[in-house]
Parts: structure tokens; sequence; C-alpha cells
């Protein structure tokens, strides 16, 4: 989601997962004003994208605040669960916090996109909601290709971003071995990718079908 330079602290070390945002009740107001009536209507739609049934297994990477992992919960009810991972122990905190208040759905832990603390094949679906282009440009292609592996074949992958950085990123969904890539818009500002982990392995080019909502 938006966020201003205060709300985030860049780490260029080698070590460093990227632009890691630590001020989560800021990051939540910005998006709130920014988003006004919007943003939960957004999430929805965004969770409805990923193409989700009872007892799937979801990982939300790069979950923040938790938007989405909260959007993605209801989908797979009953029997099944999704993890929502961040590198920001704040915004973890935060998320985890309110789980425990309101009683929303979903598990919370730290962790980086570029190395994913899960077995291969773990996952029924991989989503991910305004994060990938926070990870260091030379660790977003390890990135994608941790997603893949970690998702089970056939699973499923949907990838939301401002436009530019999806656009971006449909390259290097495309180089991690996905198919069926298909795109479109969620009002205002979400352009979103879906793929698909094939059943036998990566295949060639993959069919790209545009829709645009």
């Amino acid at each position: 989601m938006p966020h201003t330079v205060s709300d985030a602290v860049s780490d260029t070390a080698a070590d460093s997962p990227g632009l890691v945002i630590t001020r989560p009740r800021g990051y939540e107001l910005f998006s709130s004003l920014a988003l006004p009536l919007v943003r939960r209507r957004m999430f929805a739609k965004l969770a409805e994208r990923a193409g989700l049934g009872p007892g799937d297994r979801v990982l939300d990477v790069g979950c923040g605040t938790g938007a989405l992992t909260r959007a993605v919960a209801p989908a797979v009810a009953p029997g099944g669960r999704v993890l929502g991972i961040d590198p920001s122990p704040q915004m973890i905190g935060y998320a985890r916090r309110r789980a425990e208040r309101r009683g929303d759905g979903g598990a919370f832990a730290l962790g980086a996109a570029q190395e994913l603390d899960a077995g291969d094949g773990s996952f029924d679906a991989v989503v991910t909601s305004f994060a990938v282009h926070h990870v260091r440009a030379d660790r977003r292609e390890r990135a994608f290709a941790e997603m893949f592996r970690v998702l089970r074949p056939g699973g499923r992958l949907m990838v939301a971003d401002f436009r530019g950085h999806a656009e971006r990123h449909r390259e290097m969904i495309a180089a991690a071995g996905f198919t069926g890539l298909a795109r479109g818009r969620v009002f205002p500002v979400a352009h979103w990718i879906t793929a698909v982990r094939p059943r036998g392995g990566p295949s060639g080019a993959p069919e790209e079908v545009s829709q645009l909502r």
C-alpha cells in the first residue's frame, strides 16, 4: 500500500531484505486516508482473484498489517489456513494483536520473500499485495522462484501492485516457471497478475489473458 518515507527504514546492507516498514499505525492511517472507503473492498476483490476455496493452505508474502490475510481467511474456511509473513517485527506484532483483539482469521510470522521458511509444495496458493517492490531489486527474481517452490503443482499465485511495478513483475513471474498468466485491475490502484505452477514443471512461454476491471 502507499507509504511515506518516514514510515519505513531502507537498509542497503548485503543481507537486507529491502525496504522494511516499521511504523504500522502510521502506515494504517496513511493507507486509510489515501484510500477512503475503498480499501477493504479492494482487498476483498483481490482475494477473489486468488481463486481460493475451503481447505486451501495460503501464504501471504509481505503481509504488512494483514489486510490481504484477513480478506483471504473467510474464503478458505472451513478447514483451510492462511499464514501472513513479513520481515518487519513491528508489522507482524501489529497484525497479531489485531487478530487476537478482533478474532480475525490468519496467523502471522516473520519471514522474507526471497527466503521462504516452508517446504516444497507446502501451499495451495501464494498471494502478495503491494510488497514485492519493497524487495531488493537484485532479490526479486529469487522471491518469485521461492513462491514457485512452496506452491504445490497446480497451485495458484496472485500478485497485486501498482501499475508500473506489476508490469515489471510479470516478466519475473514467467521466468520463475509460472504459466497461464492473467492480469487486470481492481479500482482504484491495484493491478493484479494471476498464474499457476504447472503440474508438469515449467513449460515454455506462458499464455496471457488481460482482464481489466
